[in-house]
């Protein structure tokens, strides 16, 4: 029920982000969308925002793969001295350090080389939801959908999920960040947008 709340919204603002990305074919999303309609102090707070959208996304996206290397290196071996290395303690995460800076680097390398290295994870990112949807098909138990809100969580738990799933759609405003490197923009970018 969540994702399918989050996957309503996310539908709603890919719609918006499409007819306006065939509007202004131009780069900039949100910050270009503001500035054209309502003027320049609107397009700064915008900036701003996406500024902050970027910022915790990248940062909770960097803190869960350092997060994941160090499960997968304590499940093996849970007294190494790796494990003091990569998890010290008070919050810090070399592992979300390595993977934000391997990202600044590889944008600095440039348009073409980081588009490769996106389609290659936007890929696979596509194929292990699809593999999952498939499985949870397939695996899946009558009586695990009974009751379909459990009581604990209710209404409001399941908008709390919908509200963490959206997260997994962000990204609508990306493609239209680079629109001005795609050929035919006013075509290409909605259409682009409608089909993820």
């Amino acid at each position: 029920l969540s994702w399918g709340i989050a996957g309503v919204a996310a539908l709603a603002s890919g719609l918006c982000y499409a007819e306006l990305g065939g509007r202004f074919p131009e780069a900039g999303s949100s910050y270009l969308y503001a500035k054209e309609t309502m003027g320049e102090l609107a397009s700064v707070i915008a900036a701003a925002c996406l500024t902050l959208e970027y910022t915790g996304s990248a940062s909770a996206v960097a803190r869960s793969w350092g997060d994941k290397v160090v499960e997968y290196v304590r499940s093996r071996n849970s007294e190494s001295i790796l494990i003091s290395v990569l998890d010290p303690g008070l919050g810090i995460n070399p592992c979300a350090f390595v993977v934000s800076l391997a990202s600044v680097l590889l944008l600095l390398e440039g348009v073409k080389e980081s588009k490769s290295v996106t389609n290659f994870f936007s890929t696979l990112n596509v194929s292990l939801v699809m593999f999952m949807a498939l499985m949870s098909m397939i695996l899946a138990k009558r009586e695990n959908l009974t009751p379909l809100v459990p009581p604990e969580f209710g209404a409001a738990g399941i908008l709390r999920g919908a509200t963490s799933s959206f997260f997994g759609y962000i990204g609508f405003d990306e493609i239209c960040c680079v629109s001005g490197e795609a050929k035919n923009p006013s075509k290409n970018v909605p259409r682009a947008i409608i089909l993820t």
